[in-house]
This record gives C-alpha cells, structure tokens and sequence, in this order.
C-alpha cells in the first residue's frame, strides 16, 4: 500500500516537472517585438540567423532563441557643432541633422557585419562625418553662404549614396547653422563697413564736388575783386603821384623862371652874393622854427641915374 502511494507521488513529481519543461521551453521560444521595432531571430543553440525580419508582435522560435533588434521607424542623427575645412581652408562649424532607417530586406547583412544596431549606429556616425566633412571642402567660404541651398543638396546626395552601401535609407535632411570662425565674421564685417562707406563716399563725391566748384569759383571771384581793388588803389596813386610830381616839377619850373629872372640880364641882374643872400632870406623866412646864422647882409639897391 505505502509502496503505490509512493510511486504515485514519484508519478505526480515527474509529471510535475515535465509540465514545469514544457512551460519553461514554451516560455523560451516566445519574444515580444515592441511597436516600432524590428528584429532577426537568432538561434542561440545552433548559433544561426533568420533570412527574413520580423515585425512587432509575439513569436514563437527555438527554444532559447534571441530577437536582434532594430527600429522599424525612421530615427535622427544629428551633428552639433562639427567643425571642418571648406575649400579655402577656413573651418566652418555645422549643425546638421537627418533620419535614417535600416532597410529591413538586408537585416541579415547588416547584422552579419555590424552584430547589432549599437554598433550599426556607430558606423552610420562615421560614415556621416565623413561625408559632411567631404562635402564641406567641395564649397568656398562665399558659396556656404549664398548657395546654402546647393549644399544642403549635395550634402544629402552624398549621405543618400554613403548609406546605400550600409542598406540605410535617409529623409528628412535639415542644415541648421553654417557658421564661420568670428575672426572671419569681424573681417567681413569690416569689409562690409569699408564698402559701405565707399559707396557713401560716391553717393556724396558730386556733392562734394560741387561744393568744391563753388568754393573755388567764390575764391575766384574773391580774388578777382582784391585784384581790382588793388589796381584800382595803385592808380590812384599813381595818379596822385604824378598829380604831386607835376606840381613839385612846376612849382622849380616857376622856381627857376624866378631865379631866371633875378640873375638875368633882362631881370634884376643880381650877382652872386646877392642871389645867395635872396636865397637865404627866403630859406629863414620859410622855416617853420626860429634860425639863428650869422650872413653879411644883402646887397642893396641902387639906384645910378645916367
């Protein structure tokens, strides 16, 4: 009796733990893939992959088995403040960003060469860099600024054909900030200064010049009138000079007539001594001041009757 009621126990145990296997190796051949995510079933036992990729939802595989995960949706990438060279050698700083999504018909590709999206998401990195940075060198400092447009383009051709090779997709690129080094911005912006005051110096040159003219044309006339003025104030005196000259010269004229006229035989026929003693007379009498000179005295008159 006690021997039946142990091998029922015995029984009830291994069906137990047969039940408890069944359970475990069911639990282990069920994974959940969440909303947005792709994945490849990867057998941990036999170590092997999938072909085809699976989407959201609860699966049944091997027992033991692996989801190897990837986004099923579109996700972004971005480069904040990636400093490279443009064509004139002057770094530039980018802000750049874009959405990439692995294409899920080559998943097995992609996790036979990258293991898994970590590191698949490294190497779209790198590959990024380096496509900005060769896009970068292709533009002159000018042409990032006037054709920005031409090189968000060019930036999205190049990434577009870079992450074909790696089964990536990519949408959706933005090219939010070129900057250039604030040395160039401050050279530039005193270029821009400079030209602007060249072109005001134009805009104000026939002014300028105008005002120049006048200036010059009121100096002109300016000169004109003290050159007349002067010549008008030299024959004036001139004028007066000869006006003095002519009266000094007729005053010894009549002088001379005079003197003429006292030594003259047809005159008062004075010698010598009498026309000095006349001539002194007349120098002391015009004197302005008393004159004090000893002079014989003159000679007199007289008078003979025949």
């Amino acid at each position: 009796m006690s021997e039946g009621k142990g091998l029922k126990i015995f029984i009830g145990v291994i069906v137990i733990g047969i039940i408890a296997a069944i359970v475990a190796l069911v639990a282990s051949s069920l994974k959940r893939l969440d909303t947005y995510e792709v994945g490849l079933k990867y057998d941990t036992i036999a170590r092997s992959l999938e072909d085809s990729a699976t989407n959201e939802g609860l699966h049944l595989g091997p027992p033991g088995f692996e989801f190897i995960i990837f986004p099923s949706v579109y996700k972004t990438i971005s480069f904040s403040n990636l400093i490279c060279l443009n064509k004139d050698g002057v770094e530039i700083t980018l802000d750049v960003a874009y959405q990439y999504q692995a294409q899920a018909n080559h998943l097995k590709s992609i996790i036979t060469q990258f293991k898994d999206h970590d590191t698949y998401l490294i190497v779209l990195y790198s590959v990024g860099t380096a496509s900005l940075h060769e896009t970068c060198s292709l533009f002159n400092t000018s042409q990032l600024q006037s054709e920005r447009g031409l090189f968000q383009e060019t930036v999205r051709v190049t990434l577009q054909e870079r992450y074909a090779e790696l089964h990536a997709d990519v949408t959706d690129l933005q090219v939010n900030n070129i900057a250039r080094p604030s040395t160039y911005e401050e050279a530039v912006r005193s270029k821009e200064a400079a030209r602007e005051n060249i072109e005001v110096a134009r805009n104000e040159r026939p002014r300028l010049e105008t005002q120049a003219t006048t200036q010059k044309r009121e100096a002109e006339t300016q000169a004109d009138i003290t050159v007349a003025l002067a010549e008008s104030q030299a024959r004036i005196i001139i004028n007066r000079a000869n006006v003095e000259a002519d009266a000094i010269i007729d005053q010894y004229t009549k002088e001379s007539e005079t003197y003429k006229n006292l030594v003259g035989s047809s005159g008062l026929s004075l010698t010598a001594d009498g026309f000095l003693s006349y001539i002194g007379v007349r120098a002391i009498s015009s004197a302005k001041n008393p004159v004090y000179i000893g002079l014989r005295s003159p000679a007199k008159t007289s008078y003979v009757t025949p």
